[in-house]
Order: C-alpha cells, then sequence, then structure tokens
C-alpha cells in the first residue's frame, strides 16, 4: 500500500456551514485519515433543529451541472473542481469556493464550478490549510513557516507574508470580527496578528507538541488550541494568558473541538467514546461527558442555536444528536453510513445535517427527527474529509481522498 504524509488539525473536517486533526505530519496510509479540512473545528455558521414537531420537505441534493436535472430524490454530481487533501474554504455568502490544486489556491464560482479569476500561487511549501475571514476580504493560506493573506477580489497580496514559524503552519483562525488572526503548527506556538496590518501581537506557548487546530470563542475573547500533548488549551486573546490547566479529553489523539454558540460550552473529543465539555471562562468541567455507543468520536458540531451537538461515532458508523441541556439523546441513532463519518455540518436555518464519510458518500438528515432525506450522495470514489453548507442552505460542498471537491444544489420537494 502506498503512503502519503498527512497532517492533521483536530484530525476531523471538516466545514461551516460554514462550517475540522491531531496534527502531527505522520506518514499514514493513504485514505486512512482525513487531513486538516476547513481548518478547524467549527465555530459559526451552524443552525439549529425545528422546533414546531412538524418534518421538514424531503430535500436531495443535486449537482449542478450542463445537462438535464437529475431525477428527484437522487444526487449526481456534475459540477466537479480539483481540490487536494479536502482543503476548502467557503466564501461567507456562499457565492466562491476555494480550493487548492498544483500547489496554488483555485478560486470557484460555488453555483457553477467555473473559475472565479486567476489562481493565487507563489508559496513556500505546500499549502497547510485555508480559511476566509468573516467578510469574506480576506482568504489567509498557509503554508511551511509563514501565512499570506490575499485579497480575494483582486487576487493579490494583502501585504508581506506573516514569518515566525519554525515548521509548517497546520491551523489557521480568524476572530468574527475580523480583528485577530491565530495560525499554529509543527512548532508548538500559537502567534497572534491583526490581519489589517499583519502585525504580529504575541506568541502563545504551552503544548509540549505540534498544534493541530485553533479556533476563537464568538466573541473573540478566548482561543482554544488542541495538540499533539493529547492537551486542549484555552487562552486568553488580549494577554495571552491560559485559563486554568490543560484540558485532557481522555483516549488519544484529540479528533474535534468546538465552541457552543453562545460561547458558554467548548466540547471536545479524541480516540475514546466520550465528550467532554468545559466553561470556557473557567477551563473546569460543565457537568458530566456525553458516552457515545462508540469510539473513537471523529467529529462534532454545534446547531446554531446551540441546543443540539451531533457527534459521529467510529466504532458503528453512526451520528447522535444530544439535547445539550439535558445531555441526553434528541433522537434515535443517524445510522445508513458504512464508514465512520468525518465531517458534519448543520445548515443555518437548522433544517438539515450534512454527513460526509469514509464510504465516500454524504446524506441529508433532518435533525428534528433524525430520519434520513433523500437517497445517499455518491460520486467520490474515496472517504470525505470536508463538507460545507452556504448560509442560504441551497448549496452543499463535499471534498475527499479523491482530490476531487463536488458541488451540490439541496432543494425541497
Amino acid at each position: 500500500m502506498t503512503t502519503k504524509n498527512i497532517s492533521y488539525g483536530v484530525v476531523a473536517a471538516a466545514v461551516t456551514g460554514l462550517l475540522a486533526s491531531t496534527v502531527i505530519a505522520i506518514s499514514q496510509p493513504a485514505l486512512a485519515a482525513p487531513p486538516n479540512p476547513v481548518g478547524h473545528a467549527s465555530v459559526t455558521g451552524t443552525a439549529g433543529s425545528r422546533t414546531d414537531g412538524h418534518a421538514s420537505a424531503a430535500r436531495t441534493a443535486r449537482s449542478r451541472a450542463v445537462g438535464h436535472a437529475s431525477a428527484a430524490r437522487t444526487a449526481r454530481s456534475r459540477a466537479v473542481v480539483p481540490g487536494e487533501n479536502g482543503l476548502i474554504a467557503l466564501r461567507p455568502d456562499g457565492k466562491v469556493l476555494a480550493t487548492v490544486s498544483k500547489g496554488a489556491v483555485r478560486l470557484w464560482n460555488a453555483a457553477t464550478g467555473r473559475p472565479s479569476g486567476p489562481p493565487l500561487a507563489g508559496y513556500a511549501g505546500a499549502v497547510r490549510t485555508i480559511m476566509y475571514s468573516s467578510d469574506g476580504k480576506l482568504l489567509a493560506v498557509a503554508g511551511d513557516r509563514e501565512v499570506s493573506l490575499w485579497d480575494p477580489a483582486t487576487g493579490k497580496r494583502s501585504g508581506p507574508p506573516l514569518t515566525g514559524h519554525d515548521g509548517a503552519v497546520r491551523s489557521v483562525a480568524f476572530t468574527k470580527a475580523g480583528d485577530l488572526l491565530a495560525t499554529a503548527g509543527d512548532d508548538a506556538t500559537i502567534r497572534l496578528w491583526d490581519p489589517a496590518t499583519g502585525r504580529a501581537l504575541r506568541t502563545l506557548r504551552g503544548h509540549a507538541g505540534a498544534i493541530g487546530s485553533v479556533v476563537f470563542s464568538p466573541d473573540g475573547k478566548r482561543l482554544a488550541s488542541s495538540g499533539a500533548d493529547n492537551t486542549v488549551r484555552l487562552w486568553e486573546t488580549g494577554t495571552g494568558r491560559p485559563i486554568g490547566e490543560p484540558l485532557i479529553v481522555g483516549a488519544a489523539p484529540i479528533y474535534a473541538m468546538s465552541f457552543s454558540p453562545d460561547g458558554k460550552l467548548l466540547a471536545a473529543s479524541g480516540g475514546g467514546n466520550l465528550v467532554r465539555l468545559w466553561n470556557p471562562a473557567t477551563g473546569k468541567p460543565a457537568g458530566e461527558p456525553i458516552t457515545t455507543s462508540t469510539g473513537p468520536v471523529y467529529a462534532l458540531t454545534f446547531s446554531r442555536h446551540g441546543k443540539l451537538l451531533a457527534t459521529s461515532s467510529g466504532g458503528d458508523n453512526s451520528v447522535q444528536l444530544w439535547n445539550t441541556a439535558t445531555r441526553r439523546a434528541a433522537t434515535a441513532p443517524l445510522t445508513g453510513h458504512s464508514g465512520p463519518v468525518r465531517a458534519m455540518r448543520f445548515s443555518r436555518n437548522g433544517k438539515v445535517l450534512a454527513t460526509g464519510s469514509d464510504d465516500g458518500t454524504a446524506r441529508l438528515w433532518d435533525p428534528a427527527t433524525g430520519s434520513p432525506e433523500g437517497k445517499p450522495l455518491t460520486g467520490h470514489t474515496g472517504p470525505i474529509w470536508a463538507l460545507r453548507i452556504s448560509r442560504n442552505g441551497k448549496r452543499l460542498i463535499t471534498a475527499g481522498a479523491d482530490d476531487k471537491v463536488r458541488l451540490w444544489h439541496i432543494t425541497a420537494e
């Protein structure tokens, strides 16, 4: 079996709707585990479940393409663009998609799959991760030892590269306000920058190994990081000081991490079947952990109002929806995938949960009932490592190990 080096950052993908990998550069069997997708665990762009008691209309995802529309309740991906290692970034308005191919970042019209401007090229080493700012005016591209900020509208760099890291940069994150950028990677440091000027603000040290993922709290006052030392750490962004002691998830490695939309909970999961929750203000546990059916828990995501938490169980390939107030299952397990689910996103309006699996399919679910909507979305020839849903809920993007990114159009019937 051939191998390729895959870097993780909370090893799971992916997406926010907007929208994902212990991060050590280790040699893995090809297709065995996802790269750092999207960055990082999601914090914004998710949405809540239905509360009116009625099942939503059945949805099917049809890819946009040349030719005739596919039949109802089927999914045929005809809009396909190149994209390596599951690295995707969807502009917050859902209109432009960024992928990585042949050493360059390429921009695409998310509705048609046609190029949207020239490739953004010229990096030191491989591209490790990409991310849009919350207003879509900047695109961060991380590589070996540096991060470039681009103006996607002009296709030009926004200032010189951000340098200082002594190793590959595996994760980047913007605050919702766009006033801070965090970068982290193999040198075990986190660096905070002013993205408007490119000025380095402070360096956070504490992890004993490579850092795979960083994510800001919704208000930008706190930052969570996960590393190869199998700890999650919380930081005050204003001072750079750590909050409490390092947080221990349990069985290594750490696969997923996310703040709740109100910023009052931080959830993280790893190689076991526990999802642990903390109070980000204190770093103290927030009640008992959630126990899933089996481990590892490769992915997790909150609904936009924070009342639901979706988790994947690698042992039985299921997804479970949890009531975050009671810590009890909100529906029966979501079953149907024949491989572990690595990527999940709620739509912003809460009517759809999308999942992507090692079985090469994506599925749509009704979060209110846990029922599948439409048929599995097929077309990928390998595991799906990342996915995104646009804010209007009409576009689904899936990316995977086959180095293909598929664009789907979600419709209600």
